[in-house]
This record gives C-alpha cells, sequence and structure tokens, in this order.
C-alpha cells in the first residue's frame, strides 16, 4: 500500500503545484492585460478632413517638430571589409522551408510588381542579364572576397599595367593582389537608367540569378579579346616578380608608404586631406606594418579566377545576401552621398540622419595612442559627407554607435572589457572635435540592448562568440549581458559630458540614445511571465541609467512581438512586415504614454528616430505610414513632447542578418541596373506629409482601400522570416522568400482589436465563458418572448 499512497499524495501535490501556478498565470495575466491591453478610446476624430497636424513651421525648442529621413548605418557603407561584411559572406544560405520559389510575379498593373518590381524566375532575370549585356557600356568586373582589387589593393606598379586594359578584359584579373585561391564573387553591372517606375528590371527586389547564365556571359566576355587579357597578364606578373627580387614584404609596404607620402613617417603620422573627387577607400598612411599585407600575385591565382567564371557551380536562387548583385556596395553613401541625399531633400525633410563608423576612422586598437590609429582621410571624408547633409539644407542627426564594433576590439571581448569604455570615449572626442561645429543632434548608442543580446547572448551577430556558460547565465546580475550594458551605460554618460563640454560642439548641443521598443504580448497564459521579464530586462533598464544625461530619448518602434515560448510566434491573422515584425500602431502610442510617464521627472522629450516596415508590394508601408503619424500625434495631445519623426528608410538596404531580403526603403534599389533608385508611392506620400505638416482623412482612406483591395483578392506578398511549421519565427532570414497573403483585418490606430490568449487552456475557459454567456442571453430573451406570447394566445 505505501507505494500506492506515495503515488497518490505525489499526484495531490502535483495537482494544487498545477492550480496554483495557473492561478498564478492568469493574476499575471489580469495584471498585464490592463495594464497594457485594455482598449482606449478612438483618440482619430474622423469628422474632420484633417486628422492629424504637426507644427513644421517652429523650431523644436519652441514646440516645433520635424520630419526626418536616414540612410543605412555607417558600418554597411560600401568600400568598408568589417566585421559585418565577413560575417555576411562566411554565412550559410539556407534554403526556402517552404518549397521552391515563388513563380514570377508580372508587373501588372493591379499587382504590387507595378511600383516595386519583385522577385523573377531564374529565366525571366537571365533574360533580363542577357538584354543588359547587349548594352555596350555595360561593364564587367570581378571582385575578390567581394572587394574590388583593381582599384584599391594592387601596388601602384601592377596598377598601372592595368590602365590600358579595357573594362570587359579586366574580368580575367580576378585572382590579383589576393590569395592564391581567390574567393571570387561576380557581378554585373548595367549603366543606370530611370525606368518607367513598373518593376522592369527591379527583378532585383530579390536577386535571381541563374547560374547558367552567368558562365554564358562571362564565357562570351572572356572570349572578346584575350590578347589583350594575356599580354596585360604577362606584364603584371613581370612587373610583380621583379619586384619581389628587390624587396620584401616588409620592405615593400614601407617604401609604398613613403612613396606615397614622402615626407610622412610611419611613426609620425600627419593629416592628409581629402579630394572630394576621390571616393575611394582612403589608403592608411599610419598603419602599422602587421595591420596591412600585399598578397601575393600569381599568374596561377589569375588563371583560377578566370577559370573560375566557366566552372558549373550550386546556385542559390534568391539571395538576401549570397546572390545579390554588388552586395558589398550597400547603397554607395561612402562614395556616393548625394544619390540619397538628394532623395531626402526632395521628400522636404528637414533632418537627416547617419552614422560614422568606429572601426573605418580607428581600424587599428589605438594601444599606442589615438594619433597612431586614425584614418585620417576617413575623418575628412566623413566632414566631406555631413557638410554635404547641410549644404542639401538639413540638419545633422549623427550616431556615434549603430552596432559597429570595430574588429579588434571583438578580438579581446569587446564591451566586455573595460578598455572599450575609454576607447570608445577618445573616438568620441575625435569626431566631436571634427565635426562638433556641423552636428545638431548627437546619438550615442542606437538599440544597445539588442546589440548586446544578440551579439554576446545569441552570438547571432558578428564580435560576440559566446560559449554556452555566457548564454546560461547571461541575464544573471554578473552575466554577460549586465555586464555589457552598464559598460554602454557608463559610455554614454561619459560620452555627453565630452559633448556638453567641447568648445567643437554647437551650442545648445542635443545629446541622447536610440531605444528600440518593441510591443510584446503574450501568444499563451504561460507566456505572460515571459514576456514581463523580457521587458524587465529591456524595456527601461538602460533607459533608467542614462535617462539623466539624455537631451532626448529616440524611440526605434516598428511593431509587436507576440511571444510563444521559446520564441515569437507567426499568428496568421496578424499583418507582418517581411521581416516579421507584427503591424500594430497602437503599441507606439502605448509605448510613448508609458516613457512619458516614467521619465516626466526629466521633462524628457521624445524623438521618433526610427519607424518603418521592409515592404517590397508599398501597399503596407503607406498605411503604415499614415497609421504611426496619427499614433504620435494622439501621444502628443496627450502631453507626450515628441520633436520629430524619422522614418527607416530611404533606399532598401542591407539589414543586418537578413541581408537585402526585406525592403525597407521608400526608394527601390534596382541593384540589376548599377543601383539605379526608383522612387516608390510612399516617397510621394511621405514628401506630401512632411511638406504640409498634415495627415486627411482623404489620405488614410485611400491607402487604407488600396490595401484591403489586395487583401481581398488575395493577393499575396513575399515574406523572408524563416518560420518552423508551429509558427515560430527564427532570428535567420530567408534566401528566398515565401508568399504570404494580405490579411483582411482592420489594425489601423485607435482599432486593432487584440485577440484573447491562445493556448489550449485559456482557449477552453473561453469557449465555456463565451458558452455560458450564449445561454443567459438566450435564457432572458425567451423570457422576454413568453409574457408577449401568452398574450397573443389569450387574444
Amino acid at each position: 500500500m505505501a507505494p500506492m499512497v506515495l503515488l497518490l499524495n505525489a499526484s495531490k501535490v502535483a495537482g494544487v503545484v498545477g492550480a496554483i501556478t495557473v492561478v498564478a498565470n492568469a493574476l499575471t495575466f489580469r495584471h498585464f492585460h490592463h495594464k497594457n491591453l485594455a482598449p482606449f478610446p478612438d483618440p482619430v476624430d474622423e469628422s474632420q478632413e484633417v486628422l492629424a497636424s504637426f507644427p513644421i513651421d517652429k523650431e523644436v525648442e519652441d514646440g516645433g517638430f520635424f520630419f526626418a529621413l536616414a540612410t543605412a548605418p555607417a558600418h554597411v557603407e560600401d568600400k568598408l571589409d568589417d566585421a559585418w561584411l565577413e560575417f555576411a559572406k562566411e554565412s550559410e544560405p539556407k534554403d526556402n522551408p517552404a518549397g521552391d520559389p515563388p513563380e514570377t510575379r508580372t508587373g501588372e498593373k493591379d499587382n504590387a510588381a507595378s511600383f516595386s518590381g519583385v522577385s523573377l524566375t531564374e529565366e525571366a532575370q537571365a533574360e533580363k542579364i542577357k538584354e543588359g549585356s547587349k548594352d555596350p557600356d555595360m561593364e564587367s568586373m570581378a571582385v575578390a572576397g567581394g572587394k574590388s582589387v583593381l582599384s584599391e589593393e594592387l601596388p601602384e606598379a601592377v596598377q598601372s599595367a592595368t590602365d590600358n586594359v579595357a573594362p570587359e578584359d579586366k574580368v580575367g584579373l580576378a585572382g590579383l593582389g589576393r590569395s592564391e585561391t581567390p574567393d571570387i564573387i561576380r557581378v554585373e553591372e548595367v549603366p543606370s537608367e530611370g525606368g518607367n517606375g513598373k518593376g522592369d528590371g527591379l527583378g532585383g527586389e530579390w536577386e535571381v540569378v541563374s547560374e547558367k547564365d552567368k558562365s554564358d556571359t562571362d564565357s562570351e566576355k572572356a572570349d572578346k579579346s584575350p590578347g589583350k587579357l594575356q599580354a596585360a597578364a604577362k606584364e603584371i606578373q613581370s612587373t610583380f616578380n621583379e619586384g619581389q627580387k628587390q624587396i620584401s614584404e616588409e620592405e615593400r609596404l614601407e617604401n609604398m608608404s613613403k612613396k606615397l607620402e614622402p615626407e610622412v613617417s610611419l611613426d609620425k603620422p600627419r593629416r592628409v586631406g581629402f579630394s572630394s573627387k576621390n571616393t575611394a577607400e582612403p589608403g592608411l598612411m599610419n598603419v602599422p606594418r602587421r595591420a596591412r599585407k600585399f598578397a601575393k600575385l600569381s599568374m596561377e591565382a589569375m588563371i583560377r579566377g578566370f577559370e573560375k567564371f566557366t566552372e558549373e557551380e550550386e546556385s542559390h536562387n534568391v539571395a538576401a545576401w549570397h546572390n545579390a548583385i554588388r552586395p558589398e556596395e550597400r547603397v554607395r553613401f561612402w562614395s556616393d552621398p548625394d544619390t540619397e541625399l538628394k532623395l531626402a531633400q526632395g521628400t522636404n525633410s528637414t533632418v537627416f540622419r547617419m552614422g560614422v563608423d568606429w572601426s573605418r576612422i580607428m581600424p587599428i586598437e589605438p594601444v599606442n595612442g589615438v594619433e597612431n590609429a586614425v584614418n585620417w582621410m576617413a575623418v575628412d571624408r566623413y566632414r566631406y559627407i555631413i557638410q554635404r547633409v547641410l549644404d542639401h539644407g538639413m540638419k545633422v542627426m549623427l550616431t556615434l554607435f549603430h552596432h559597429s564594433l570595430p574588429q579588434w576590439a571583438a578580438e579581446y571581448g569587446g564591451w566586455k572589457d573595460p578598455k572599450t569604455i575609454k576607447y570608445f570615449l577618445d573616438f568620441t572626442r575625435l569626431v566631436v572635435d571634427n565635426y562638433g561645429d556641423l552636428v545638431d543632434y548627437w546619438i550615442t548608442f542606437n538599440e544597445p540592448h539588442v546589440f548586446a543580446m544578440l551579439t554576446y547572448c545569441a552570438g547571432a551577430w558578428p564580435g560576440g562568440d559566446p560559449d554556452m556558460l555566457e548564454t546560461v547565465t547571461a541575464a544573471m546580475p554578473k552575466g554577460v549581458f549586465k555586464v555589457v550594458m552598464k559598460a554602454m551605460a557608463d559610455a554614454h554618460l561619459d560620452a555627453y559630458d565630452i559633448i556638453h563640454k567641447s568648445s567643437k560642439s554647437k551650442k545648445p548641443a542635443r545629446v541622447g540614445i536610440s531605444h528600440h521598443v518593441s510591443f510584446m504580448r503574450p501568444y499563451g497564459l504561460f507566456d505572460t511571465p515571459l514576456v514581463v521579464f523580457s521587458n524587465w530586462m529591456t524595456r527601461f533598464a538602460y533607459c533608467d541609467d542614462v535617462a539623466h544625461k539624455c537631451d532626448f530619448m529616440g524611440i526605434n518602434y516598428y511593431g509587436q512581438e507576440v511571444v510563444s515560448a521559446p520564441g515569437l510566434k507567426n499568428v496568421e491573422n496578424d499583418e507582418y512586415s517581411e521581416s516579421g515584425r507584427g503591424v500594430y500602431p497602437d503599441g507606439l502610442y502605448r509605448m510613448l504614454i508609458e516613457f512619458h510617464e516614467r521619465y516626466k521627472q526629466h521633462d524628457m522629450k521624445f524623438i521618433i528616430t526610427e519607424n518603418g516596415v521592409s515592404d517590397a508590394t508599398d501597399y503596407i508601408r503607406r498605411p503604415y505610414i499614415i497609421e504611426h503619424l496619427l499614433a504620435v500625434r494622439a501621444a502628443m495631445d496627450k502631453g507626450v513632447r515628441v520633436q520629430g519623426y524619422c522614418f527607416w528608410t530611404i533606399s532598401d538596404n542591407w539589414e543586418w542578418a537578413d541581408g537585402y531580403g526585406p525592403k525597407f526603403g521608400l526608394v527601390a534599389v534596382d541593384r540589376h541596373k548599377n543601383l539605379a533608385r526608383h522612387p516608390r508611392p510612399s516617397y510621394n506620400l511621405y514628401t506630401e506629409l512632411s511638406k504640409t505638416g498634415k495627415v486627411t482623412k482623404k489620405q488614410r482612406q485611400s491607402v487604407w482601400d488600396d490595401l484591403m483591395d489586395q487583401a481581398r483578392q488575395g493577393k499575396t506578398r513575399p515574406f523572408c522570416r524563416e518560420t518552423n511549421p508551429q509558427g515560430l519565427m527564427f532570428a535567420g532570414g530567408l534566401d528566398v522568400p515565401m508568399d504570404r497573403a494580405f490579411v483582411v483585418r482592420d489594425w489601423r490606430f485607435g482599432k486593432y482589436e487584440v485577440e484573447g490568449l491562445q493556448d489550449p487552456v485559456s482557449s477552453f475557459v473561453r469557449y465555456l465563458r463565451e458558452g455560458a454567456i450564449f445561454r443567459k442571453k438566450k435564457s432572458k430573451q425567451q423570457q422576454q418572448k413568453t409574457p408577449a406570447l401568452a398574450e397573443a394566445s389569450a387574444a
């Protein structure tokens, strides 16, 4: 009997524990629902023609408001071989769990492709490339390791030998200046064309490159003038072999530096001016010998590079990164800033957000002092770019750290090591001394907790490489997350003082942070504690530490996240961006109110430093902008001091670990046509909004009707987030997007109805409750009918 008694007692204990757990979670959710999910009256007065008006004619100090645009963060500029570029090249392409790539989407007027150009099949894309290859001005290039070697890395003697070689003949020189077995990536460049706005050539939303087409076109080009190619190769090889006999590797580097800068020694660098016409990556005059090497040049490498193009290799159909045209060039903001700046200026935006890359300005660890670690030509180039922002009539919002940890810092642990704070403050002083007279808004750190989690806890971003112990203990008081967050908080506090005390900084300086917030809600009852814990870890912890030294607090908001342990849930009847963020304008309103209440003792001002949606179709983006601006206006009416709104972003760019999959731009980038820009309809809408400062009833209804028309017709659009059969989404993006239907649901500001919990227990309780209510109503109706029936019978 004893075992039976023990078993019964264990069952009772388990039952009691289970009941307590359910009750505790239910009480937790009740409190969470009351605080975060309770419905609020619709703040939008739809009886008025103008639904929202922003004071754009005033300065922010006088209660004014500005519209802004941003370009890609600094570290995804072109001509920068940083940790993120290496990360993208080394990551493995992902297969599409949904099966084969989507079929060709046509450019019909009623289709999304009419304004953005959606992915094409291999056959269609091959025809586009073949048609472009007939252009006599078309230039085929080869790059090694994602970076051109013809114009940047060859020794001068080698470079001069290529000057007289026709562009189409340089294809065979791919392996020069690199290792014995260079990693060759072929790119096609087609001269920029205006386009007709209907997406032709933009199969470039997701690049689909046929391997057969690659081999065909390259073979044709390689055969055009083999004599010139061989002659150039022999001359290059002869020149290099002669040089190798005379000087060693280290001597050649030193001699090269002396030849380029005869008055400068490696120990005593001086600042060098940067010509605005020279858009190549500046040479490092003061980098120690160990930090730069010229790769060996060999005929064997050249031949391998040439033969690489004719080999049949496995190809991935649609690339978030691996199969994109010119992936290493991002949006060319470094080499061609005016393209982005003209587009931003064209929208009537008055503030432009950009960044400076720490690793570009300090390419080596400053162990021997800052002066010996700075690329002064990069410093001057950034000043030129910032000045161009002012020349285009916009103020500058400058970000110092946008997930851009230098590789040399990552090698010793990055923000886990206290010396990184000192190095960052040295970097801050340098930037303020050189640009302080040009910058209006300073952002020290962009989304620090996102960087800390994905880099040091999850290892999903480059620079962290955590071990199992670090991952498991990350959230503990002495865990890596806490350590890194404290370091970045301390760095902000000191950087704030540096900027304000600098004689070069504008007076008064405006210094703040850019903090990512997402509205999280539980999918099931037992997910509520996880949501509460996540909010405790990420929503206010960093802001609490730095709020007393913030002239403004930047809010980055994209949407909601439905938590279903152990991940984020893809809810079928919610609308999502291509990158898996739930569209929920109410969340921005709720977050602004909550942050205002928490930091009103600091008289905190807020700027929406990022708000946007990845949507190649542009059907979601237009109402998204309207509804989030209505949410901002409603928060302002409640007393929240919001000074500006910055949409993310101008042009489609490289979206972190998702590569070129999600399309965030008001402007599409045609990577098949030399990165030609094609403004989407949302660009015109944003221009109208920022010019007038008003959101009208007509605008709201028009863009919403367009979206709902697509949804009711069952139209689909791309979805780039990897999802398992249970609907849980993963951090990695897809190389081949899945088709996802537009959702017939009113998610507009003030109209979104939050569903109840979806776990089995909650669903069952709701079923019983709704059933009881239904029966109760039915009983009342019968009671009301009974007297009437009796009277009728009596009559």
